[in-house]
């Protein structure tokens, strides 16, 4: 089913680590607005912040990780170049 915040790239968690984000965006919710959020609500919310949250993130984290991984072979050629 899509909705306005869907993204081609789904972000597939587990049941425990939805059920696990869940409670930490009533807690928030509640901490910062001083209301509660019903279950429902909350995985609403939920399915819509990871929707539009995943694909920047999971993007970051490739850049991150290509940088890294550049980095890490520049080191070897210095090493392992024979002068």
């Amino acid at each position: 089913m899509a909705t306005p915040y869907s993204s081609p790239m789904e972000l597939n968690l587990s049941d425990t680590q939805k059920d696990g984000l869940r409670k930490k965006l009533v807690a928030i919710y509640f901490d910062e607005f001083d209301e509660e959020i019903s279950d429902f609500k909350a995985n609403q919310l939920l399915d819509a912040l990871l929707g539009a949250l995943a694909p920047a993130i999971y993007n970051a984290a490739i850049q991150d990780m290509k940088q890294f991984m550049f980095t890490q072979l520049e080191d070897l050629e210095a090493i392992y170049t024979k002068p």
